[in-house]
C-alpha cells in the first residue's frame, strides 16, 4: 500500500494499480532540499510504500504465495495512525480482468491448492485452455481461498475485494446470504472509498488528486502517461456467453456494488 499525507491506496491486483502506483511515486519524488531532508530523517517522506504479509482467509492460500511481503496490503492492515485518511483504489471490469489474470498466469506459478491436485484435476495442466483455466478458478480452488462456515456460492473476485476492503474480512463473507444486498448494506461491511475505474484511469486519477489539492501543473503528466502492464487481446476472445453468465452469477455481490460493470449486451 501507499501512504501519502493527504490518502491511503490499496493495491488491488490486476486492475492498474502498477499505473497508479508509479504515477503517484513519481509525483512525491523529493528533489533538491527536501530530498536531503527526508535523507536526514528531518522531514517524513511524503509517500511511503509499505510492503505487508499478505493477508488470507486460509492456511492453504497463503501457503501457496511464495513471498513474505507483498504491495498488496489490505484494509485492516492500515497502520492506526492513518486510518482516518481516505481509501483510494482501483476498480477493474470482471471480464477484463479475468482475462488479464488469465494472460498473466500467476496461476500457473502458484496454483491452489497446489500443483498436485492441480495436476489432478488437470493432468496437462499448466497448459489449460481458458475454459479450464475459468473451472479452476471460478470452482474448484474456491473451498480453499475461503473460510469454513460460508452460506451461499461467492466468487473469487468478490471473495478477494472483501478480504482486501472489509473492516472485518471473515465476519462479511460468512454473513453473506442469497438476500443480502451489499449494496445497502455497504456502511456496515466497508469504510469509505474513493474507487477509480481501470477503464478511465489517467482522467480519473487526476481528478482525484485535483480534489486532494495537487497542484494542477504537477499532475498534468498523468493525463498523457501510457498504460503499463496492458494486453492487447479482448475478452471476446475467450468468454462465451455461458462463462460469462457464469461469472455475473458467481460475483453477483461484487455486481451489486458496481451494476455499470453489468452491460445488457453480455
Amino acid at each position: 500500500m501507499l501512504i501519502t499525507d493527504k490518502f491511503v491506496m490499496l493495491n488491488f491486483p490486476k486492475t492498474g494499480t502498477a499505473f497508479a502506483r508509479d504515477a503517484l511515486k513519481h509525483l512525491h519524488r523529493p528533489g533538491g532540499l527536501r530530498s536531503r531532508l527526508e535523507a536526514i530523517r528531518v522531514l517524513r517522506p511524503a509517500l511511503q510504500e509499505l510492503l505487508m504479509k499478505p493477508f488470507f482467509f486460509t492456511q492453504e492460500h497463503a501457503g501457496s504465495i511464495d513471498r513474505d511481503r507483498s504491495e498488496h496490503g489490505v484494509f485492516i492492515q492500515v497502520p492506526e495512525q492513518h486510518r482516518h485518511k481516505p481509501v483510494v483504489t482501483v476498480v477493474r471490469d470482471p471480464l477484463e480482468r479475468l482475462v488479464s489474470l488469465f494472460e498473466f498466469r500467476s496461476w500457473a506459478k502458484y496454483p491452489m491448492p497446489d500443483r498436485e491436485q492441480a495436476t489432478t484435476w488437470f493432468p496437462q495442466f499448466p497448459d489449460l485452455s481458458f475454459s479450464e483455466f475459468f473451472q479452476l478458478n471460478q470452482v474448484l480452488a474456491l473451498p480453499n481461498i475461503q473460510p469454513t462456515g460460508m452460506q451461499v456460492e461467492v466468487g473469487p473476485l468478490t471473495t478477494q475485494f472483501i478480504r482486501f476492503y472489509a473492516r472485518d474480512p471473515r465476519k462479511t463473507i460468512l454473513s453473506l446470504r442469497e438476500d443480502t444486498d451489499l449494496r445497502k448494506d455497504y456502511d456496515l461491511h466497508f469504510p469509505k472509498i474513493r474507487f477509480i475505474h481501470t477503464e478511465n484511469l489517467n482522467r480519473e486519477l487526476h481528478s482525484l488528486l485535483l480534489e486532494f489539492g495537487y497542484p494542477k501543473k504537477k499532475i498534468a503528466f498523468i493525463l498523457e502517461k501510457e498504460k503499463m502492464n496492458t494486453s492487447k487481446r479482448t475478452r471476446a476472445t475467450y468468454l462465451t456467453p455461458e462463462l460469462i453468465a457464469q461469472l455475473h452469477h458467481s460475483e453477483r455481490f461484487f455486481y451489486q456494488l458496481f451494476p455499470e460493470y453489468l452491460h445488457p449486451a453480455d
